[in-house]
């Protein structure tokens, strides 16, 4: 979620705070800081005759970042800022216990590891964030050092090494998408994570639904058998390779959590004195490249269109009394595997259309946003369903065979964990479809196994 820090106001273009400021450049606009991800790239190591350089150095990483799937796919989605920061001195020190004055302490043999690049004043690095754009999301320092090396964390690290392009890239494995390294990088790093486990059982798998295609597995590594990666050849084992499909849903599930492709909608709420048919309603959205945003329209429960931001209706379209016009966005790109993926997105809007005998006198929108988790998939004797978001009206789910026959319809509770025993079904495929307020905002297949 974004980082706000209280009391603090942000004017993008005009800095005014009460501690100390520099100057916020804008290396990628896409729109407003409240409704895209917000990258800020810190310098440290560059001393004011260097500052030129660093907006250099920080334009290339942003541009060749947004040339890599899955963040190529979304660069609608961010926005890249920075900061310049002067330091006294150029580059990092070379010993943790023998800073140099740069400006937030950059050193490289950081726990005794030679290419371990971290900065160590984060008392700095927070309050030049909160004094000069508290909005951000996440953060990219380089620190002005040809010398190779880099660190993840709760910031992306890097140096100015030839490497640094790819360095980024793998830091932002860590810090923007919750990535473990995928090399052995000693026991004290090994925990589950997305792409780093000690399961065995295919079944319950993390990266399940990758597992066969596209090189996806379960390799050991051989300084720890026990512990195992998803891929032999992905970025967050060797630099210059892409990301593994495990990575990239991984990422593309961290931008779908942070924003929302739908940014407004038309019309809100208004009072019609004279209306003018035809009526038009339209959605302003943030479109992935390409564009893999499935919309779907229905007018009084009924299929209208799809796939389309503006639909018009016309005074025979509608009902005498109360109509309701409804769109789903869901996106559908095939970097997420939709039918065993946990997690489902959707944003919703409602408009309620009053039609009397001298026209339509008022229109009603409501929109909202519903997160859907349901696991385990496949199943043997339950689902659970767990509901976030702020969807408005009762949500049931049912579990349809493949021929449509309802096996189990279910209400569901929007603030505790929903589960639903399937015990009795025979072994196979079935749909899970969801509603709100009787009308069917998605589906997703699921199996039972013995």
């Amino acid at each position: 979620m974004k980082h706000f820090f209280a009391g603090v106001a942000l004017t993008l273009f005009s800095l005014t705070v009460l501690a100390q400021t520099f100057d916020v450049d804008t290396i990628l606009y896409n729109g407003n800081i409240n409704t895209h991800i917000n990258i800020v790239i810190l310098g440290d190591g560059y001393t004011v005759s260097e500052l030129d350089l660093f907006i250099t150095d920080a334009t290339n990483n942003a541009n060749a970042l947004f040339t890599q799937v899955p963040f190529s796919n979304y660069k609608n989605y961010f926005n890249v800022f920075l900061i310049k920061v002067p330091s006294n001195v150029s580059g990092a020190a070379m010993d943790p216990n023998n800073l140099i004055d740069n400006y937030y302490g950059s050193t490289f043999w950081y726990a005794g590891i030679e290419r371990l690049l971290v900065p160590t004043k984060n008392s700095r690095i927070s309050s030049v964030l909160a004094n000069n754009f508290p909005a951000y999301d996440h953060v990219l320092m380089l620190v002005n050092s040809s010398k190779y090396g880099g660190s993840g964390g709760w910031l992306a690290t890097s140096s100015t090494n030839s490497s640094a392009n790819e360095i980024v890239f793998h830091e932002l494995g860590h810090s923007f998408s919750d990535l473990a390294d995928e090399y052995w990088a000693g026991p004290q790093y090994a925990n589950e994570a997305i792409n780093m486990t000690q399961e065995t059982n295919i079944e319950n798998l993390r990266w399940k639904n990758w597992h066969g295609e596209f090189g996806v597995g379960l390799y050991p590594h051989s300084e720890s058998p026990t512990w195992y990666r998803p891929h032999q050849n992905c970025k967050m084992r060797y630099l210059g390779v892409p990301f593994c499909a495990v990575c990239v849903e991984a990422t593309i599930e961290t931008v779908h959590q942070l924003v929302s492709p739908l940014l407004s909608h038309n019309p809100v709420s208004t009072n019609i004195a004279e209306p003018t048919f035809p009526l038009e309603f339209n959605l302003n959205l943030i479109n992935p490249i390409p564009n893999t945003l499935k919309r779907t329209w229905e007018l009084n429960g009924s299929p209208l269109n799809s796939n389309v931001d503006l639909v018009l209706l016309n005074k025979t379209d509608l009902l005498e009394g109360s109509n309701t016009l409804a769109v789903t966005v869901e996106d559908t790109t095939q970097l997420l595997r939709v039918d065993n993926h946990i997690s489902i997105h959707l944003e919703m809007v409602n408009w309620t259309i009053q039609n009397t005998v001298t026209g339509v006198n008022s229109i009603n929108s409501q929109s909202s946003n519903l997160k859907i988790e349901l696991y385990p998939n496949p199943f043997s004797e339950y689902l659970n369903v767990k509901l976030l978001g702020e969807a408005k009206g009762s949500l049931t789910v049912e579990i349809a065979d493949l021929q449509g026959k309802v096996a189990i319809a279910s209400p569901l509770s929007p603030t505790e964990l929903n589960t639903i025993p399937l015990n009795g079904l025979n072994s196979g495929v079935f749909i899970a479809k969801f509603y709100l307020n009787s009308k069917l905002i998605t589906s997703k297949m699921v199996v039972k196994t013995e």
